[in-house]
This record gives C-alpha cells, sequence and structure tokens, in this order.
C-alpha cells in the first residue's frame, strides 16, 4: 500500500470504524477474460478500474471474487469480446489520488474505464468542492482520451454498519452532496451512470459486507456487479467496432 493509502487505512483504523482489518491487501484480478476460443477478429476490449477500495475490491478472497473481475468476465459474455481488464484503484484513495491513477494507465488502449471515488474524500476534513472539481477533470480527461466513461456516483458510507455514528453521521450527508456534484459531472461529459450502493447494505450487512461492516463480501461485490453490468454494456456498444482482419 502507497504512502498517501497507508496513512488513510491508518486513520480509518483509529477513528472511523469499530472493526478496522489488520489486513488490507487485495487479490490482483489483472489479465484477460471471455472465451477461451474467441472469434479471430475479436479484439481485445480494454476495462480500466479507477477509484479506491470498492474499484479494487478490498474485502474479495479470490481473484474471480472482485468486482473488476465480475465486470470483465459480463462485458466478454455479453459483447462476445475478450476482456483485459487493468485496476489502477488503491485501497484508501481519494480523488486526488485517480490522477496518479490515469497516469499509470496512460498507455492502455481506450475501452470502458470505471470510477468509483469519493468515499474516502466525504470522510476526510477536506472541501468537497475540490474533490469534485478533481472528479470533473478526470471524467473529462478520460472522455477526451477516448473512453467510454462509467460513473458510480459516491457511496454513502452511512449505510456501512461498521462505522462508528459520527463518521456515518458526516459521510451520509456528505456523500449525498458530492454525488449529486458526480451526476451532473457524468452527465456533462456523456459518461453513463451505474448505480451506488443503497440500504440493502445496511439492512443486509451479514450477508453484502465483509466483517469490518464497511466493505462488500464477495457477496456484496457480486451484487454490485449485477446492477453495474447493464451500465457497462451500454458503454461498450458505443466504443467503435473492432477492426476485421481478412
Amino acid at each position: 500500500m502507497r504512502r498517501p493509502a497507508a496513512r488513510l487505512a491508518r486513520l480509518y483504523a483509529r477513528l472511523l470504524a469499530h472493526r478496522p482489518p489488520a489486513d488490507w491487501s487485495v487479490p490482483v484480478a489483472d489479465g484477460r477474460y471471455g472465451p477461451t476460443e474467441p472469434a479471430s477478429d475479436a479484439r481485445p476490449l480494454t476495462l480500466l478500474m479507477l477509484g479506491d477500495s470498492l474499484a479494487q475490491s478490498f474485502g474479495a478472497h479470490r481473484p474471480e471474487q472482485t468486482l473488476g473481475a465480475r465486470l470483465a468476465q459480463g462485458l466478454a459474455e455479453g459483447t462476445g469480446r475478450p476482456v483485459d481488464l487493468r485496476v489502477r484503484a488503491r485501497v484508501g484513495a481519494t480523488t486526488a489520488a485517480v490522477g496518479r491513477q490515469l497516469l499509470r494507465a496512460a498507455r492502455l488502449r481506450p475501452g470502458v474505464a470505471v470510477l468509483i471515488v469519493g468515499g474516502n474524500d466525504v470522510l476526510l476534513p477536506t472541501p468537497l468542492g475540490r474533490a469534485a472539481r478533481r472528479f470533473a477533470h478526470v471524467a473529462q480527461h478520460l472522455r477526451d482520451a477516448g473512453w467510454q466513461l462509467v460513473v458510480v456516483p459516491c457511496p454513502n458510507p452511512g449505510y456501512g454498519p461498521g462505522f462508528r455514528a459520527p463518521a456515518r453521521w458526516i459521510g451520509h450527508h456528505r456523500s449525498r452532496r458530492l454525488a449529486r456534484r458526480h451526476v451532473r459531472t457524468a452527465d456533462r461529459v456523456g459518461a453513463h451512470l451505474a448505480p451506488t450502493s443503497g440500504p440493502e447494505f445496511r439492512d443486509d450487512a451479514e450477508h453484502l459486507l465483509g466483517p469490518d461492516g464497511v466493505h462488500p463480501s464477495p457477496h456484496g461485490y457480486a451484487t454490485h456487479a449485477a446492477r453495474m453490468l447493464p451500465a457497462l454494456l451500454a458503454a461498450a456498444a458505443r466504443l467503435p467496432e473492432p477492426a476485421v482482419h481478412a
């Protein structure tokens, strides 16, 4: 874990949560997904995951349980194309850190990019306007570079029973404000919107959240993926057709 993310994780552990994790590792899910024998003219589609612990899938135990892997497999099945998954998201990332993630993705062939960030911004004493402007910059950069962007508006920490009461209250109100800014940005740049987490994660926390009561369990990531996949398929449908080789 990089230093800024490590500092955020320690802050989370000391101040925000009842049962903070001792191990912050996440399975590496990068790779190619799809049919074992794709058509000879099927050019791989790139799926880029940007953002924080939800986009990286903290709480998954195996690569195939991660949000990225589930979405990549769903995209491959829905489009008939192999999908190259690249996860640049990192646990503890704020919106400012996504700029560094973009640099690490600069050489990738544009495809579908998923952006999930903001949960850490709303739990820190930082101006939401600054986070919203950085988010807008990232979104515009991705669209200008040729990516079809799928935005998940800022998740609501208030639905995580593992957070202490002050964090839930503050996170609930600040996340709603930031999520509205994310939706406006997505509309402005022509991005696709995918559903964010809802009260079902609070009401069925034993099933959908992991032991910390904050991050999704493997079942929770499966729920997220099923809700998000239609937006990703719509985004993939707007990509240029892959070249057909004679």
